[in-house]
């Protein structure tokens, strides 16, 4: 619909305020016209305001929901990697106990076998010395038989005193010889003795060791190993402490990965805090009334078919942003009819050029009124 008589585009009319009113009430009730007054542009404006503050608290409401949320991912992240720090401690307590245990079997395993062999070598010198002591006896038990011997071949004559004198020499040499092997025994007795104490202590001690091991064994998370019966081969205590040392070094690499997530969870929520910061801080702003007003007039509410009578409405603009939100209204395809008394928006619409625009008056005479034809 086109109002009859003025340019089919932009048509900018000196009217004072009583013939503005006058045709603003003519057409505020036909169909195809749509009157526009500054009313409607301030309610706009205010709607606009009100809708920035809505999206901004919006986006308050949203900055501070993915706090919330950076927290949260934090708070777990944190205890993922408490629990993983717990987890590697444990593993390298496991491996510390283990190595502290496997070493005192070692060593208490080392002592028994060189007290064994002390016990052993000591046994062997004493059986030697009683050895040396038997033959020293059996050599006295001979030259007794042999001078018995003489002496009962001489019947009744006596035994000669050459061999008398040989007996006697044999016999202090014997007992001289016995008296050397009979300390020489006790002393590898006393040796034995003390070697085979020193063995019992070292089996006391291995077997402790032992029991330590299968105690300190229960503590471990991942389980006693099947060792099976008696003091466990060095070798199988190697094997088990290769496997608590791959526990241990998985635990640290998982402590490691925690650690890491715990980092970037925490620079998450630093970042989140801080684009909330940022957003309390800005405030509303400043509205923009000449673009909120152009995006309004370029929007669904004008009908490109429609005519729109603009009582004086972008009077707050001044003549130059009047002359923009005109010209951007009539570029939506609305013949635009703009009251007005300001001599600056008319000498504006009289520079237009003739496809474009122009300005002209309006009849001022009792029931004179715009008519509409179509467009």
């Amino acid at each position: 619909m086109l109002v009859r008589g003025l340019h089919a585009s932009i048509a900018v009319v000196a009217a004072g305020p009583a013939a503005r009113a006058a045709v603003a009430a003519a057409v505020a009730h036909q169909a195809g016209a749509r009157s526009l007054s500054p009313a409607d542009v301030e309610e706009q404006l205010q709607a606009a305001a009100a809708a920035m503050v809505a999206e901004r608290e919006a986006k308050l409401q949203d900055q501070r929901a993915a706090v919330a949320g950076a927290g949260q991912a934090l708070d777990s992240a944190a205890k993922a990697a408490a629990d993983a720090a717990s987890e590697s401690t444990r593993a390298g307590d496991d491996l510390a106990r283990l190595d502290e245990l496997a070493s005192r079997l070692a060593a208490a395993e080392e002592t028994y076998e060189a007290a064994v062999r002390a016990d052993a070598e000591a046994a062997r010198s004493l059986a030697a010395a009683l050895g040396e002591l038997d033959r020293i006896l059996g050599q006295r038990h001979s030259a007794s038989t042999s001078l018995d011997q003489a002496r009962q071949s001489r019947e009744h004559r006596g035994v000669p005193e050459a061999v008398l004198a040989q007996a006697t020499n044999l016999q202090a040499a014997l007992a001289n010889a016995e008296s050397d092997k009979r300390d020489a025994v006790q002393q590898a007795d006393e040796t034995s003795q003390a070697a085979r104490a020193a063995s019992r202590d070292a089996l006391a001690s291995l077997e402790a060791a032992h029991s330590a091991l299968r105690a300190g064994m229960a503590g471990i998370a991942s389980g006693a190993p099947e060792w099976g019966t008696g003091v466990p081969l060095p070798g199988l205590v190697a094997t088990y402490r290769d496997k608590l040392a791959a526990d241990a070094a998985s635990a640290q690499a998982t402590e490691a990965q925690a650690q890491e997530a715990e980092r970037a969870a925490r620079a998450a929520l630093d970042e989140q805090q801080a684009q909330l910061e940022e957003l309390e801080g800005a405030g509303d702003g400043p509205l923009a009334p000449g673009s909120t007003v152009a995006t309004w007039l370029n929007g669904p509410d004008f009908d490109p078919d429609e005519a729109v009578l603009a009582d004086d409405a972008f009077r707050r603009f001044g003549a130059p942003g009047a002359a923009e939100l005109i010209t951007a209204l009539a570029g939506h395809g609305c013949q635009v009819v703009y009251l007005t008394d300001d001599p600056d928006v008319l000498s504006w619409a009289i520079g237009l050029p003739n496809d474009v625009g122009g300005a002209t008056t309006v009849p001022t005479a009792p029931g004179r009124r715009p008519a509409l034809v179509g467009g």
